[in-house]
């Protein structure tokens, strides 16, 4: 028997009229730079955590730079790359991406080779912490949100 897993989700109407208005008020790239960028980076936050954590750390290595060390967090308003690539949906607003340097290791790491088995930490650090970005994301939002209207009373 499969397990379900319902999601119910509430307040999108109100949200979008009120991120319209800011757009409306201020310009909107300003508007998107002021809630959403932040927005999405505090609330990948625990995922760039979780994978400094998971990533592979070699106590006796002090010659070259620990995996750990290159994790990031960007968000930003899509640019012309971004748009080109098959996996843009034109109705994104912001990307967030938490990742760490590109290389063999990384690579070797999260999905294996022929001679070392996978062990994933990005995708693991993201699944893990699902719950906790929608979470923040949300407080963050809701924060903003009630600061601006605040504003305009």
């Amino acid at each position: 028997m499969a397990d379900t897993f319902t999601l119910k989700t509430e307040g999108f109407k109100e949200l979008e009229e009120v991120l319209v208005q800011m757009g409306e008020d201020m310009y909107y790239d300003k508007a998107v730079k002021k809630t959403l960028v932040p927005a999405v980076k505090a609330a990948l936050q625990p995922v760039a955590r979780t994978m400094w954590q998971m990533s592979p750390y070699d106590n006796q290595n002090f010659s070259t730079p620990h995996m750990r060390d290159s994790v990031r967090i960007y968000a930003r308003i899509p640019n012309n790359k971004d748009k080109r690539s098959e996996h843009f949906d034109k109705d994104t607003v912001v990307t967030g991406t938490v990742s760490v340097k590109t290389d063999a290791r990384r690579l070797a790491m999260e999905f294996g080779t022929a001679e070392v088995s996978a062990k994933p930490f990005i995708r693991a650090s993201l699944e893990s912490q699902a719950n906790n970005v929608i979470n923040i994301l949300g407080t963050y939002l809701a924060y903003k949100l009630k600061q601006y209207k605040s504003r305009k009373v």
